[in-house]
């Protein structure tokens, strides 16, 4: 009898075990489609696209305005070089603003 209970035990354990293991790997978005459900999108993740889209579309907007205006290759080059790094500084301000935001949610949550 003693060797029933031990056998079932180890049985219950090796099961507990697995069932553990196959528990760790899932994630919120695996247990919420087994139920047939999904996470709603934030506005956040439906905004950063468009206006990523808008954000190239005018940079390829100006830089055609920039090409097809009348003027000479030294000034348009020297435009262009300007327009750029003008670009390159305004896009790390916005970049280390985001991180400095991203920085202050963390730290509070």
């Amino acid at each position: 009898m003693d060797l029933n209970k031990t056998l079932t035990a180890m049985s219950s354990a090796i099961g507990a075990r697995e069932l553990l293991e196959a528990v760790e790997g899932l994630s919120l978005d695996d247990a919420l489609g087994v139920l047939g459900l999904e996470r709603k999108p934030s506005a956040l993740s439906q905004f950063l696209p468009a206006l990523g889209l808008f954000t190239v579309s005018a940079a390829i907007g100006a830089g055609i305005a920039l090409l097809l205006a009348p003027s000479s290759g030294r000034k348009l080059r020297a435009r262009l070089a300007t327009g750029i790094d003008e670009a390159k500084h305004r896009l790390g301000d916005r970049v280390n603003h985001l991180e400095s935001a991203r920085g202050r949610r963390h730290a509070v949550s």
